[in-house]
């Protein structure tokens, strides 16, 4: 029976410090999965330099599994790297879990699981090693013993800032008469509750005699006492003005009195107050077109020169290949192979490298994918609702959203240019990454219903066009043609 035809479905990277010398008791990652009682439905894989290895399942190696568990016994720096736990859950159905591992020469605050900020009267803490085993399990804070706690969980109760510290767990554990330790470490701060300040009243001082008129509001309360029409009886009196909190009041005393320059100010502050007016309403409207007025500059602003940044595209495009419902498919496909070409190359003359489409029977989709994402200026990300087999969200997979992502987030060699088609309420759902991505950059909104929805001229491909590089000297002559259309 061969089961590596089928591909298996891919889940969340977990991760793994540990120190070299230690055992490593390594479950499948999944709860289910942990509790597989058949040993023949689960198998374990590294990932290295030499590609991806199956682990053996003798006893006798050092590095080995049975069943549902992972062994290295000691462990070694060469250790670090990725593990593939392969599970078939059925004949011809399974699920893929990596786990990175870490291994540390020494102690590492890079190692730590966790730095816990708490203000709550009670932090609890989980044993990151040992999961599922028979274990003598202890607790150190600062690498001394803690009497008494061998349990999983520590607990802390009636935290203050001397609970500060590094809580390390220490399990030992025996494995074919052969006893080995395992630790893994979480770093606990306290955040004290914030100070409080007395009220403190800024303005107008005490025994003050003139109205307040501007005033600079920043972090404080403002009150003000309108008086419509003053009258002699004012001009004598006494104002209090009192600023109080559960602890504390204090008050400043306010008196009147008439001021005859008022008249002759009025007419600089109802000047000042028209031309701040204009200003802002100059400001508003060089912001509302400011994408029109980009793209009428580049319509007449011809590139003869040929670029030297050694790009070949103007944009690589990434899109959801599975996962959709028939409706959502079919608009995706209408959008990447007829929309988007269309209105980018056919109207605007723009590049693009579309999967699919510009790749070349027989090529390698690693290198291929390396070498295009190489060769563009943007990257062009189409998100989909994730609609079927009960999902809300969009699950992108693939080579290239892996490789985008990283262009994009880390190395920051290229831009995102992100559009959205349907509806996607959920962004938590999302890969951080992308999350993330999303948080910098908010997606456009491509309605396929809209009578402009392959308009170059729509608000939605000013913005596109806007967000892409500028047209090189073949393409000014389409983009001028559009932003006259414009």
């Amino acid at each position: 029976m061969c089961l590596f035809s089928v591909q298996c479905e891919r889940q969340d990277i977990y991760h793994v410090r540990v120190i070299a010398g230690e055992g490593l008791y390594l479950p499948c990652p999944h709860l289910q999965c942990s509790d597989e009682m058949n040993a023949s439905a689960i198998s374990w894989f590294k990932n290295d330099s030499n590609g991806i290895q199956q682990i053996p399942a003798e006893e006798s190696a050092r590095v080995h599994y049975h069943g549902a568990i992972l062994y290295i016994l000691p462990l070694a720096l060469n250790d670090t790297g990725r593990y593939i736990t392969r599970w078939w859950y059925e004949y011809d159905k399974c699920d893929e879990f990596e786990t990175d591992v870490v291994v540390y020469e020494e102690f590492h605050t890079d190692q730590l699981y966790g730095n816990f900020s708490e203000q709550t009267t009670t932090v609890e803490m989980l044993c990151p090693v040992c999961e599922k085993q028979e274990k003598n399990l202890t607790w150190y804070k600062d690498f001394h013993l803690i009497p008494g706690q061998t349990e999983w969980i520590l607990r802390v109760r009636h935290t203050s800032k001397k609970d500060d510290g590094i809580y390390t767990c220490v399990c030992s554990w025996e494995h074919y008469g052969q006893t080995f330790k395992s630790s893994g470490s979480h770093q606990l701060q306290i955040v004290e509750p914030a100070k409080r300040y007395p009220p403190k009243i800024l303005s107008p001082r005490n025994n003050s005699i003139d109205t307040l008129h501007e005033m600079e509001v920043n972090r404080t309360v403002l009150s003000v006492l309108n008086i419509n029409k003053v009258s002699e009886t004012d001009l004598h009196s006494v104002f209090r003005c009192i600023a109080s909190d559960a602890n504390k009041w204090v008050q400043v005393l306010i008196t009147l009195k008439t001021r005859g320059t008022f008249q002759s100010v009025l007419p600089l502050v109802m000047m000042f107050l028209c031309m701040i007016l204009l200003f802002l309403v100059t400001v508003g409207t060089m912001k509302w077109f400011a994408v029109d007025l980009v793209l009428c500059f580049r319509s007449f602003w011809i590139v003869w020169n040929k670029r030297d940044d050694g790009k070949v595209y103007d944009a690589y495009v990434i899109y959801q290949k599975d996962n959709m419902d028939d409706e959502t498919e079919k608009n995706l496909a209408h959008f990447i192979s007829t929309v988007l070409p269309t209105v980018l190359e056919d109207k605007c003359g723009f590049k693009l490298f579309i999967h699919g489409r510009d790749d070349l029977p027989g090529e390698d989709s690693l290198e291929l994918t390396d070498a295009r994402m190489q060769l563009s200026r943007r990257l062009i990300v189409v998100l989909t609702p994730g609609v079927s087999k009960g999902q809300k969200v969009m699950t992108p997979k693939g080579y290239d959203w892996h490789v985008g992502l990283h262009q994009v987030l880390v190395q920051q060699e290229m831009s995102a240019i992100l559009i959205q088609l349907g509806g996607m309420s959920k962004y938590s759902e999302l890969p951080l990454g992308l999350q993330h991505l999303l948080w910098k950059t908010p997606p456009l909104r491509w309605d396929s219903g809209s009578p402009q929805a392959a308009c170059p001229g729509s608000r939605f491909w000013k913005q596109v066009r806007y967000m892409m590089p500028v047209p090189t000297a073949a393409a000014s002559a389409n983009n001028m043609l559009v932003g006259f259309l414009d």
